[in-house]
């Protein structure tokens, strides 16, 4: 059954956090909590700090903070299989005294894959989603009371680079994190859209994220063989 994930946020492209979308190549991790046990099931991620978003049109700037946000997700143990289930953001203001509300339409999103991908004393792992992929649509409604005028804006993943976030392994007392840094959406062709919609929306944030509901701490490795 199709799922409306619904948003109260002002700005218009909260839900670019997170969407799984397209088809996956083979991944390269093992998911595992922090005993070695393999991992497939729910994760939750939910903010550290705020998330900010952002787009520009002819309109100007339009930058969000959100003071809370929670993103439900299914990964498989070895990285496949990855889907959006929620979205949920809150405690939000834009910099032109509004609120937006945004829905994601036809939750789950399919086609997020988990790599293990190691930097020295960075990353220990990547999330991408794939793109483009034409099923993925957040409708945003913004109100801008500064300006005197509403809009409704509609954005998805329609250029072929994909969203890659990056994935820090918990420890057995530390929980796992990810970090959005300007991981953007951008504005759909169907329906017709408002020109005075920014092109694209951004947003970084850190996470800290755990398996659901049992508040497993979760690591990344090698998969295969290695």
């Amino acid at each position: 059954m199709k799922k409306f994930g619904r948003l109260a946020l002002p700005t218009l492209g909260a839900s670019a956090l997170v969407i799984a979308s397209a088809t996956a190549a083979l991944a390269s991790a093992k998911i595992t909590t922090t005993d070695g046990t393999p991992y497939s099931g729910e994760v939750r991620a939910t903010n550290v700090g705020n998330v900010t978003l952002s787009g520009v049109s002819a309109l100007g700037t339009i930058v969000t903070t959100c003071t809370s946000s929670t993103l439900d997700a299914y990964v498989n143990s070895d990285g496949t299989g990855g889907r959006l289930d929620n979205v949920a953001l809150s405690g939000c203001t834009n910099n032109r005294s509004g609120t937006t509300t945004i829905t994601a339409l036809d939750l789950p999103y399919s086609g997020g894959q988990v790599d293990y991908a190691p930097v020295s004393g960075g990353r220990d792992a990547t999330l991408t989603i794939f793109a483009p992929n034409p099923t993925v649509h957040i409708q945003a409604v913004l109100d801008l009371p500064t300006l005197g005028i509403s809009l409704t804006c509609h954005y998805g993943l329609s250029t072929s680079t994909p969203l890659v976030l990056d994935l820090f392994n918990a420890t057995k007392d530390s929980p796992g994190r990810g970090k959005l840094a300007g991981q953007s959406l951008q504005r759909r062709t169907s329906p017709a859209p408002d020109p005075r919609c920014p092109a694209s929306v951004s947003a970084n944030g850190d996470f800290q994220i755990v398996a659901y509901p049992s508040n497993a701490n979760l690591q990344v490795g090698p998969g295969g063989g290695s």
